[in-house]
């Protein structure tokens, strides 16, 4: 019973209205209305249930932005790695060029090496084989970086491992750097003792002066015998090869043509200097066939055999000097 008085009384409250009047401060008439109790409420409740909807929304607003911010600032940081990483790859390509170029030299010094070497070539091949060693180095593929766009799984700005590939790179051309000036300089030297044993190689009168087909023979040798003209014993500084007039008489190595003339006792003389203290002279010529100052190499034909000043018969006279000594020709004469 007393549950029907109260629901009654509720529902009467819910049913009266609230008058809501308006009254001008100027004359006129005033403006009322009613609201139902119940309208009002509701109307508040919607307010009420508005206010908490917006005040959640604004929430989660805010949160996405700052996530958004997070995102945007982790990929400038990820651009800024990015940049770095493009940079250091360049770095290393043009270090590794640089490097590429140092052992195209040093194999072109390698093989100019080669072509000048006449025997043994062990020393330079083991130059070249550890400069192709160093080579093989360089010869390395760089990782693959995706430098477009951003996200997904195949435009990776930035690869786990990248720094520390270059950081390894980095060794190694380290390491080149190092050993490649180290080994310029043994190549260097390298080729100038071939250059220099090449050179002595040439200037040494190690052939047979004459172009006689064999038909010759030494008539006289080197050392203390009786002079032909007098019949006393005196030195002689060559030795003297019996030939028929007319025969080549050939550079016995490389070398400059000091004197080509009458020389008193030696008739028609060539003098050549070989360089490295060697000297050779070539007497009793019939004719000659160089001037003083001009260069020959070894075979180059010099003159003619012949039997001009004192001399007993056709032959040439051959003396090789070392330093300013008299020397025995046949410790150098390889005779073919």
């Amino acid at each position: 019973m007393k549950k029907q008085v109260l629901f009654k009384k509720v529902k009467k409250q819910f049913r009266e209205g609230l008058t809501i009047s308006i009254i001008p401060h100027s004359e006129g008439s005033s403006l009322s209305f009613t609201i139902p109790r119940a309208v009002l409420i509701l109307l508040i409740l919607v307010i009420i249930v508005y206010m908490g909807l917006l005040t959640f929304s604004y929430r989660d607003y805010l949160n996405r932005y700052q996530d958004s911010q997070k995102v945007v600032a982790h990929l400038d940081g990820v651009r800024v790695e990015n940049q770095k990483l493009r940079q250091e790859l360049v770095n290393l390509l043009r270090e590794t060029e640089e490097l590429q170029q140092d052992l195209i030299v040093l194999q072109q010094q390698g093989r100019k090496i080669q072509e000048l070497l006449s025997e043994d070539l062990q020393q330079a091949e083991e130059q070249m084989a550890h400069i192709e060693s160093l080579g093989n180095i360089l010869n390395y593929q760089p990782y693959e970086f995706d430098f477009g766009g951003l996200g997904g799984r195949n435009n990776r700005l930035l690869k786990d491992d990248a720094f520390g590939l270059i950081q390894n790179m980095q060794q190694e051309l380290g390491k080149m750097r190092e050993v490649i000036p180290a080994q310029q300089e043994d190549m260097e030297n390298l080729e100038g003792s071939v250059r220099e044993y090449n050179a002595i190689q040439a200037a040494t009168p190690n052939s047979w002066p004459l172009a006689d087909k064999g038909n010759s023979y030494i008539s006289s040798g080197f050392g203390s015998r009786r002079d032909p003209f007098t019949g006393r014993q005196a030195f002689h500084e060559g030795v003297d090869i019996a030939v028929w007039y007319g025969t080549p008489v050939l550079a016995t190595a490389d070398g400059v043509v000091t004197y080509s003339g009458w020389r008193t006792g030696y008739g028609y003389t060539v003098d050549i200097d070989h360089g490295f203290g060697f000297k050779t002279r070539y007497a009793h010529n019939g004719e000659l066939l160089v001037s003083t100052g001009q260069e020959v190499k070894r075979g180059d034909v010099i003159a003619k055999s012949g039997n001009s000043g004192r001399s007993t018969g056709p032959h040439l006279h051959y003396e090789v000097h070392v330093n300013g000594v008299p020397k025995n020709p046949l410790e150098f004469i390889n005779k073919k």
